[in-house]
């Protein structure tokens, strides 16, 4: 626990050293508020006079959400240019300086790129996997006198493990020149660069405001850049022109920040623009699917697609680079919102003696919310069901070999984790070895109950849907909600992107995802009081029971007098089955990644088996 205490009646700053506590979480002990990861750097504190904090120091607390690192690494290579950007490629420089040119080449693909790509959250995200060169596949020289940048594609080489294609696009910034520029690329550096007397920094041109502002206006204009290789096309929608209100010149630009494989950047809270990291071939399913639902199936409930960029290589294949959307305000995601509600609320059972309240009462605005949320996914699924005549969203009928397929998968799904668990056992500790005994002794239940949720023949339709539908992928605005992010998980990319299937994946999904936020609740408030865990799990027991029948009732209301089920059919077993999938999917994940979760995902598996 730190202390920090102000005695002065005038407000006051310090630094502190707590480099001996580099990568813990300072959690504020009475709001339970994450402050930002302690690293070598002194520890920057403001307090008013005459007050306090109160920290514990968390060695597993989840990052804020809001918070990204942007610390150099200590030893950057430096790059030698001679000509520009031209000094990176040899057939752009004359032959005397061919071996000076493979020589910065070299540096910048084996040491500058990979270091660099190496720490994103992008990347860490994707793979664990060590990089062994960033290989640029593509590129072109854009821009207007001093303004220009290097947008290129790179093949991103892992010492283990496939390849895949990024988009990275680069800006220079010279000491002598753009102060600005200097200063908003230096958190984003990749390397730094000297030519003759002049030196500075080469950086992610996302993090150059007038890059994203060219690119808006290269969208609004629909410019094609002709690369070494292929083409780059920038295209606007219907919308562009009410979007920008054509001032995309004068749009600022906030920091970048990384979600999930974007890098995204909000210019003057009327734009929002998205460059795609790992690349997949065709038109990526967050804008085919925006596109659809704004233009042809008219669902207001998501943000609008302004334009997106494109590039066509020379066999066709094309890979989408970036999506400029409409910026909508908004009050956070869904997570956040439900996780301090829940806080909240947790934090008064722990001070109350009594709850008499029933939990339909006590939650009744909270529920009011998860009822709207059911509602409108039920209308983002009337809406994917829309037939156009267009044959990547049109309906299909559910056959009994879907059926069988998706009971054959969640088995599979079910074999694979029962397997790694029992190969993993020995080298968890007593607690977490009796809770997955528990689970494999279930072994034979949980592949018969698979088995048992499809009880009659097929019904209903498969469509397009979310793909990874969480409460973090729901903004809240104004007691409503608008979905984002329509994209699979990053597991299952790229396959499963454009693939149809039933709508309740999506309702799994995000039942899931009320699972998670209660039991992240729960933690929070019980860290300082583990022995309050007894008292506040039936709360939460009753808040979650309350919220899935909101949500469930609200959604089948919304989907009744559609086709996307059959009439007078439950469709509870195919819901059941898509939850197993879900969590033992997530409970892998979780051995990988935090195996001291895995309990939460093996007791909801278990409460699914009653």
């Amino acid at each position: 626990i730190l202390c920090v205490t102000n005695l002065s009646r005038a407000a006051q700053a310090v630094e502190l050293d707590l480099s001996a506590y580099k990568g813990y979480m300072p959690v504020e002990m009475l709001g339970h508020t994450a402050f930002p990861p302690i690293g070598e750097l002194p520890y920057l504190l403001t307090l008013p006079g005459y007050n306090y904090y109160w920290f514990r120091l968390a060695s597993s607390e989840e990052v804020p959400a809001w918070h990204e690192e942007h610390l150099l690494p200590e030893e950057l290579p430096t790059l030698v240019l001679f000509d520009g950007w031209h000094s990176f490629f040899r057939n752009q420089v004359e032959s005397w300086r061919f071996a000076m040119s493979k020589k910065a080449r070299t540096q910048l693909e084996e040491n500058a790129l990979p270091d660099f790509v190496a720490v994103q959250h992008w990347h860490r995200e994707i793979s664990g996997e060590s990089i062994s060169r960033v290989h640029i596949t593509d590129y072109i020289e854009w821009g207007l006198e001093e303004n220009t940048w290097l947008l290129t594609l790179a093949r991103v080489d892992h010492k283990a493990g496939e390849p895949f294609d990024c988009f990275l696009p680069l800006a220079l910034a010279w000491e002598d020149h753009n102060l600005k520029r200097l200063h908003d690329l230096r958190p984003f550096t990749v390397a730094k660069v000297r030519q003759q007397s002049q030196v500075g920094i080469l950086g992610d041109a996302f993090a150059d405001e007038t890059f994203c502002q060219a690119l808006v206006q290269a969208i609004g204009t629909g410019q094609t850049l002709a690369c070494e290789q292929g083409v780059i096309r920038c295209s606007p929608t219907d919308v562009f022109t009410a979007c920008a209100e054509n001032e995309p010149a004068k749009l600022s630009a906030r920091p970048p920040y990384t979600k999930g494989n974007k890098t995204a950047v909000a210019l003057n809270n009327r734009l929002f623009l998205k460059g795609y990291r790992r690349l997949q071939i065709g038109l990526h399913p967050e804008i085919e699917m925006g596109c659809f639902l704004c233009n042809t199936a008219k669902f207001p409930n998501t943000p609008p697609i302004a334009g997106f960029v494109e590039y066509q290589a020379k066999n066709g294949d094309t890979m989408t680079l970036a999506v400029l959307q409409g910026y909508v305000k908004n009050q956070g995601d869904g997570w956040n919102y439900t996780l301090d509600y829940l806080e909240r609320f947790l934090e008064e059972c722990l001070t109350t003696k009594e709850q008499s309240t029933a939990a339909a009462e006590a939650h009744s605005g909270y529920l009011m919310l998860i009822h709207t949320l059911g509602q409108r996914t039920g209308e983002l699924h009337n809406a994917l069901s829309t037939a156009t005549g267009d044959s990547a969203f049109d309906p299909e009928p559910v056959t009994d070999g879907d059926l069988s397929d998706w009971v054959q998968r969640a088995q599979t799904e079910a074999e694979s984790t029962m397997d790694i668990l029992k190969h993993r056992l020995g080298a968890l500790d007593e607690t977490t070895r009796t809770v997955i005994k528990k689970l494999l002794d279930q072994r034979g239940a949980l592949i018969e109950r698979m088995k048992a949720c499809i009880s009659e023949p097929a019904k209903g339709f498969k469509t397009r849907y979310h793909g990874n539908l969480r409460l973090g992928q729901v903004l809240l605005t104004e007691n409503d909600f608008l979905f984002t992010d329509f994209e699979s998980a990053p597991a299952h990319l790229p396959a499963n992107s454009h693939q149809k299937h039933s709508p309740l994946r999506d309702v799994a999904d995000m039942l899931s995802s009320l699972n998670h936020v209660a039991h992240t609740a729960v933690t929070l408030a019980s860290i300082e009081q583990p022995k309050a865990i007894a008292k506040l799990e039936p709360f939460m027991r009753d808040w979650q029971v309350e919220v899935e029948r909101a949500f469930l009732a609200a959604y089948d209301e919304a989907v009744r007098c559609s086709d996307l089920f059959a009439k007078k059919s439950s469709p509870r077993g195919l819901l059941d089955l898509f939850l197993f999938e879900k969590t033992l999917y997530e409970l892998r994940e979780e051995l990988d990644a935090q195996p001291e979760k895995i309990a939460i995902e093996i007791e909801y598996i278990l409460s699914l088996l009653t």
